[in-house]
């Protein structure tokens, strides 16, 4: 009776969802543009909260220090970023004259840089602090990742300042997708290029009766980079040994130990992967937002966390979903959609909703009832 009971929460909330879709698509001005807008933030998103429910899974904690942790990380590119703009054109003179060439170059050299700091400085915080609280009691390492958040900020502010800090990155002008009739001849139009060019196809650039959206290169690349890392995660976790290992260590860690496998090989593994995403997911941030501060990461912890939980904690593939759940809810749940809720609240959307789930369903959407007794 209960399985049951809980079964219909579970498909409860799908309908809610579900429902939230259709009336984003349908009844909000220009909803088909937040809804891309949300799945793009989620795709962020997913990329810090996978680390967040690793680390959850395997060391049964909580890690505050993981939004820390991705700005740490997007700080570390920041500085290989604006190095490498300075650099590339002398190292190879072709690219003097490509200065949107040298500044992708830049960013993908930055995001390698960024993740090989994040996971330098989170498998040296694992080495000396969570390592040696192992046996210790969960609220013994929550208190100890509260400190090393503090530490890490203060770290990031001694280091690059607590002001407002930008990537090299030129704003480039957006592309306009337009699908309907847009010319009036009763034809279905496909349209995609300049805002110049859809005025004057369709004399307005929001066609009445049409769905327009708008997407920088930088946008499209963050959702393409995005499902790209997600996807190859997947096919780690399912097809390797090692991800096979960790998986084994997050559904008993002592019956992994005795059956041969490293503990601690694959905890490393685990925070390389967590950090590494999370310092993309920093950059991504950075790039979308167009500024970074010190303070970020904690301010997008709490959507990271609500994320893992409205998806099920310890599971990756929630957390996923959790993550687009989020990023989508938080950007139909302002105004316009309900003009009573400024932009600002969006961090609020996603408390709220983490609230809801711990009350109505705490193992959230792909996550199962523990068993007690």
């Amino acid at each position: 009776m209960r399985s049951q009971r809980v079964d219909i929460v579970k498909w409860a909330i799908w309908g809610v969802i579900v429902l939230g879709l259709i009336w984003g698509l349908f009844f909000v001005k220009n909803g088909p543009q937040f809804i891309v807008n949300g799945i793009r933030f989620g795709s962020i998103l997913m990329l810090g909260a996978i680390g967040l429910t690793l680390t959850y899974r395997i060391l049964n904690f909580a890690n505050f220090s993981h939004g820390d942790i991705l700005i740490f990380g997007a700080y570390v590119a920041l500085t290989v970023d604006w190095w490498l703009v300075g650099q590339l054109p002398e190292w190879f003179p072709q690219l003097a004259e490509a200065d949107m060439a040298v500044r992708w170059l830049a960013i993908v050299g930055a995001m390698v840089g960024g993740a090989i700091g994040a996971i330098g400085i989170a498998l040296l915080i694992d080495k000396l602090i969570y390592s040696r609280l192992r046996r210790s009691a969960a609220v013994v390492l929550v208190i100890a990742s509260f400190g090393m958040a503090l530490f890490l900020r203060a770290l990031v502010q001694a280091i690059w300042g607590v002001g407002n800090q930008a990537y090299a990155m030129r704003t480039q002008l957006p592309t306009f997708y337009a699908f309907g009739d847009l010319d009036g001849d009763g034809r279905f139009d496909v349209f995609a290029g300049a805002l110049r060019d859809l005025i004057a196809l369709a004399g307005t650039p929001r066609p009445e009766g049409a769905v327009v959206i708008t997407m920088t290169p930088v946008q499209w690349v963050t959702l393409i980079v995005s499902l790209a890392l997600v996807t190859l995660l997947h096919l780690f976790l399912k097809y390797t040994k090692t991800g096979k290992a960790m998986r084994a260590l997050a559904d008993n860690m002592d019956l992994a130990r005795v059956t041969g496998i490293n503990a601690e090989r694959i905890i490393r593994w685990a925070w390389a992967i967590g950090a590494g995403l999370a310092a993309i997911a920093g950059v991504f941030i950075g790039l979308n937002w167009g500024i970074i501060t010190p303070n970020t990461g904690a301010l997008v912890l709490l959507s990271l966390f609500a994320a893992v939980i409205l998806g099920g904690i310890g599971s990756p593939y929630g957390a996923m979903l959790g993550a687009l759940v989020i990023g989508v809810a938080q950007n139909l749940l302002v105004a316009p959609a309900i003009p009573q809720i400024n932009s600002q609240y969006k961090p609020a959307i996603a408390f709220a909703m983490m609230i809801l789930m711990l009350l109505v369903r705490p193992q959230g959407l792909l996550g199962e009832a523990e068993r007690k007794g």
